[in-house]
């Protein structure tokens, strides 16, 4: 009988009838669906309407298809009549136990069932598929790429087919596409400028300063005729710097015009070779810092002592200038305490901003202030530290006698500067201060009788001349509207009247016609805004001090 059969036919006889003997005495621990109870999974539906298709019939069996294991078996067979060679790796696939070769198919519908789930999935199920196969039954690279590769420039086309939703084949491997980015473009080389700075000198011109860096009138004309932000150029002051950057050709690329701490005006060459201009502003970091400071000397090398600037010192006497003669009236043991901005570029301290609030006592009286967003400085209450002044300090009749440069004296007959106005009243009418302020001089004179002056700030003073009595004090500080005295005659006049003088940094001018400083209250809206930051910072005021007062 063996001589009937060829060898292989009976190397495949006894494999199968291995495997069923195999198959009836060991049972399998995993149960598997034999391909006849199967359901076709549809590939081409969209992934996100696969569902997982499960067996519906319960008479599935542990044991494998014997149709299955013959048909696997010739399919080796018929390799095996081609590579021979190849005849040990046959028989061990064919050597297989019924429950590896369960597994194996349960490994590939868990395969298909997950490549169900989305289109990149099933690609890459199908290309792990046919590396299975193909390592199973064929033992011919040649051959395998033939039969189950699809070929490289069907690529892009299957992969198009697969999006769309078209069917997949199994056990065919789809080569995936990859996009390669394009390289980015090379950066543009880096350029190296000469960098020509010049100071702005008395008498200098851009003309002259163009002139010593080696740029042309043209260069000039072109920059002018930007107008906008470049006419700035026109108004450079002594002191100013200008940085004019060069390339290797001494054509000017960019000119840096510093306007403030922050803020750079540059003029720079377009791609058309025509300029441009811009203003450069950098991001303002505003801090607040206080300073405290007790006068033993004066007032300014306290200030000092205290680190302030000058110009905070000044600006300082300016906001109590109108309640304090800082000439007159400081004191040692008074003290002052400032609240301030600070400005920092990049970290980088930058300079000093405005006062926002302060507080200074002065002889025991404590006078507050506090920056609105006017610009302008207020009380806690919202009344205004710059004080204005009534127009005229008495209730007349009428006018004696105008300001006059070159009046003739009435008396004397001789042509006499009147640097006030005469208000003709009764004897005993009120005279009232007209602005707040504190008393220089309250006295006699031969010529002027009874008088009083008045300093208001270090800009401003009232004087009230041929008053009846006086009720003020050298020293005293009266308010505005405060009685001072009362129309009078004495001292070299003709009638009952009062002399009234108003001066401005020391020159006379004409009470009824000067401009006189403005004193209006926050009202309505204003004022609601303003007194919440009042209170704020006179809080902060407050507790700087506790804690100061804590650390000494």
């Amino acid at each position: 009988m063996q001589s009937l059969l060829p060898k292989r036919h009976r190397r495949l006889l006894f494999v199968a009838i291995m495997l069923v003997i195999a198959a009836l005495l060991i049972p399998s621990e995993k149960k598997s669906v034999s391909a006849s109870q199967r359901q076709t999974i549809d590939l081409s539906a969209k992934a996100n309407n696969i569902q997982e298709v499960r067996p519906t019939d319960s008479t599935s069996t542990n044991e494998p298809s014997l149709d299955k294991l013959q048909s696997t078996a010739i399919q080796h067979e018929q390799v095996e009549e081609k590579t021979p060679a190849s005849q040990p790796a046959v028989e061990q696939v064919a050597e297989l136990s019924p429950n590896q070769a369960v597994e194996q198919t349960e490994e590939q519908h868990l395969a298909i069932d997950t490549a169900a789930k989305s289109p990149a999935a099933a690609a890459n199920t199908a290309n792990e598929i046919a590396q299975t196969v193909d390592e199973s039954t064929s033992l011919d690279p040649q051959t395998s790429a033939t039969d189950n590769t699809v070929k490289v420039s069907d690529a892009a086309e299957l992969i198009a087919q697969l999006q769309q939703g078209k069917e997949l084949n199994l056990g065919v491997r789809y080569p995936l596409q990859l996009e390669i980015e394009p390289q980015q473009a090379l950066e543009e080389p880096e350029h190296f400028y000469t960098l020509k700075r010049q100071t702005v000198k008395s008498g200098d011109s851009m003309a002259l300063i163009f002139s010593r860096v080696g740029l042309s009138a043209r260069t000039l004309h072109d920059i002018d005729q930007l107008g906008g932000e470049a006419r700035k150029l026109r108004t450079v002051h002594p002191g100013d710097t200008l940085d004019f950057y060069l390339d290797d050709q001494d054509r000017l690329m960019e000119l840096h015009y510093p306007q403030s701490k922050h803020q750079t005006l540059i003029i720079e060459r377009d791609k058309q070779d025509g300029f441009a201009v811009k203003v450069d502003t950098q991001e303002l970091e505003v801090r607040t810092n206080f300073a405290q400071g007790t006068i033993n000397s004066s007032f300014w090398n306290a200030g000092i002592s205290a680190e302030l600037s000058q110009g905070q010192i000044m600006a300082l006497a300016a906001i109590f200038g109108w309640d304090i003669d800082f000439a007159l009236d400081i004191r040692k043991d008074d003290s002052f305490m400032v609240l301030f901005e600070e400005h920092y570029i990049d970290g980088q301290f930058a300079g000093n901003g405005d006062i926002i609030a302060a507080e200074f006592i002065n002889q025991g009286d404590v006078f507050r202030a506090v920056r609105h967003e006017d610009g302008n400085y207020y009380t806690p209450e919202g009344r205004p530290m710059r004080k204005a002044f009534l127009r005229a300090p008495v209730n007349f009749k009428y006018i004696s006698s105008n300001f006059n440069p070159r009046r003739l004296h009435p008396v004397t007959g001789r042509v006499r500067a009147h640097n006030g106005i005469d208000y003709a009243a009764k004897v005993g009418t009120p005279v009232q201060a007209a602005g707040d302020g504190r008393v220089t001089k309250s006295g006699y004179s031969k010529y002027n009788g009874n008088y009083v002056f008045i300093q208001h700030s270090s800009a401003y003073v009232t004087k009230y001349l041929h008053l009846h009595k006086r009720y003020v004090k050298t020293g005293q500080r009266v308010k505005q509207g405060k009685k001072i005295g009362t129309v009078g005659a004495t001292g070299r006049v003709t009638g009952p009247h009062l002399h009234y003088e108003f001066l401005v940094h020391g020159v006379h001018k004409n009470p009824r016609t000067v401009k006189l400083p403005t004193s209006t209250p926050l009202k309505g809206k204003q004022k609601d805004i303003f007194l919440p930051i009042a209170k704020a910072r006179i809080k902060q005021l407050d507790n700087t001090k506790r804690v100061l007062l804590a650390m000494n």
